[in-house]
């Protein structure tokens, strides 16, 4: 039996050995975000409490799922060996039994109703929303600090229905911000429907008298489990993702009403932040470190409208941290890419073992696949079908022999080199579709190309070999996106505070 409770996983994280506490004054522009950024990179696997965040009573925790698979294979109950494999077989197995229903319990049971705040007592700046890296937020008209809130979202798309997400949301007031919903997500399904329009039609079709708000809640403060459904592309849409959330730790999730609008959120929850996205309201958001890297552009996005901010009394606010890779929204996003890889090959290669989508790597641009190979041709059917698991996301697919562990970079550099001959086994499909988000796809610089690498044909002449080589540099007079870097005087304030810790 699982629990949902964010304080019980906290409690256990500790009692394992597994919770970093930094007590000294953290500045929660910037040096929070890199000293997280630290962590990943120090390979800390442990769950950070900033306990004095400048300015603000509230703690701050990073790192639930962290950098690793070590959290992502416990909250499926599998060995970490088998981590994508056993996470597939488990996510089938509870959505086929339908999982666990959630509970509904009154306010005076629900921790996260302790105190609420409407109207005028609404406060967004009270709350220690991070700046995590230093050049989010700019670019716009519009821009203050750059805070964004990371978290997981929660929306009704139906009665009993239940669509557990991630969108980004940029603070821009007291009571209102951007917010960053993904095209093709289960929200942006339902914000068409409230609206009666798709989100990029032109203004000339929108209905103002007949559409409808769109309610949403930021949770936060949940457990492993809730933060990976979020982050679930699997799970239909008008799927009960409390209900899966549910079948995975065999406990059902309690929820409660909001406050201001049609949703029900998690009740031991830290903080709910209650909204709406009012039709056609539209703000230019500023520019994100997004998941390759690189800041992506500032973009119109819808705004949200604060309607209610719900907490206990001496809340935790939990963030969900992107930066430079490696990150934990990479490594999130990036298992799941592996889960859904994995789940495509599988179906025409009953031998292929596991898959690796780089987190490091823009989350799904490089795959790394292992088969047990038993015709000609094995490699390259599993290179293509990678491709399309992914819907043009894929840049780059390597396969392996089963015997090459595919997570370690020194195997699967030994396999490059001896395995690999440019000649024979690359297999490159140009001007396919591929994601507009890759810095040297943009406009005139043309279409990415699928890069393939098998070990192919065995015939190879005696003492014959071939040269590949692979020129990695951006080309000369090609305008890309500005890369997420460290800023040597923020570091300089983060080795104040990492010398202060005991991190190991």
């Amino acid at each position: 039996m699982g629990s949902h409770s964010f304080r019980d996983f906290i409690e256990k994280l500790e009692k394992e050995g597994n919770l970093l506490r930094i007590t000294p004054e953290v500045d929660t522009l910037d040096v929070i975000g890199a000293l997280i950024a630290r962590a990943d990179y120090e390979h800390v696997n442990k769950g950070l409490l900033f306990e004095n965040p400048k300015g603000y009573d509230i703690p701050v925790f990073a790192n639930t799922i962290g950098a690793t698979y070590d959290r992502i294979a416990k909250s499926f109950g599998v060995p970490l060996e088998q981590a994508v494999p056993g996470a597939s077989q488990r996510m089938m197995e509870v959505m086929q039994s339908g999982g666990v229903p959630p509970v509904f319990v009154e306010n005076e049971k629900a921790p996260c109703k302790e105190v609420i705040f409407t109207g005028d007592d609404i406060d967004l700046g009270a709350i220690p929303i991070l700046r995590m890296n230093p050049k989010d937020g700019t670019k716009t008209k519009a821009f203050q600090e750059g805070r964004f809130i990371c978290a997981v979202a929660v929306s009704k798309p139906a009665e009993d229905a239940y669509n557990l997400s991630y969108h980004r949301f940029e603070i821009t007031g007291k009571d209102k911000g951007s917010v960053w919903i993904f095209r093709g997500t289960g929200d942006a399904k339902s914000m068409e429907e409230h609206w009666g329009a798709k989100i990029d039609d032109p203004s000339s079709t929108w209905d103002h008298d007949n559409a409808r708000p769109f309610p949403m809640a930021y949770i936060i403060g949940s457990s492993p489990e809730m933060i990976l459904a979020g982050a679930n592309s699997a799970l239909p849409y008008k799927n009960d993702d409390f209900a899966f959330v549910g079948g995975l730790t065999g406990e059902p999730v309690k929820l409660v009403k909001c406050e201001t609008i049609d949703v029900d959120v998690p009740a031991d929850a830290e903080i709910v932040i209650e909204g709406v996205f009012k039709p056609f309201d539209w703000a230019i958001q500023g520019r994100f470190a997004s998941f390759n890297g690189f800041y992506d552009d500032a973009r119109r996005r819808p705004t949200f409208q604060v309607t209610a901010i719900t907490m206990r009394k001496k809340p935790i606010y939990q963030h969900v941290h992107i930066g430079r890779p490696l990150n934990e929204t990479n490594n999130i996003a990036a298992f799941f890419r592996s889960v859904k890889v994995y789940q495509d090959l599988i179906k025409v290669l009953p031998n292929v073992r596991d898959v690796f989508v780089d987190p490091a790597a823009g989350c799904g641009f490089t795959v790394h696949v292992s088969i047990d190979k038993k015709r000609v041709g094995e490699a390259k059917m599993a290179m293509m079908r990678a491709y399309t698991a992914l819907q043009g996301f894929c840049k780059h697919v390597f396969v392996y022999d089963e015997d090459i562990d595919i997570r370690n970079p020194h195997e699967r550099d030994w396999a490059l080199a001896h395995r690999f001959m440019a000649d024979r086994d690359l297999l490159v499909i140009p001007n396919v579709l591929g994601m507009a988000i890759d810095p040297l796809a943009q406009a005139h610089a043309g279409a990415t190309a699928k890069l393939g690498v098998h070990d192919g044909n065995l015939a190879i002449p005696i003492n014959t070999r071939s040269f590949m080589g692979l020129d990695c540099t951006v080309p000369l007079g090609l305008k890309v996106m500005d890369r997420v870097l460290p800023v040597e005087e923020v570091e300089a304030r983060v080795d104040q505070i990492w010398n202060q810790i005991d991190a190991r």
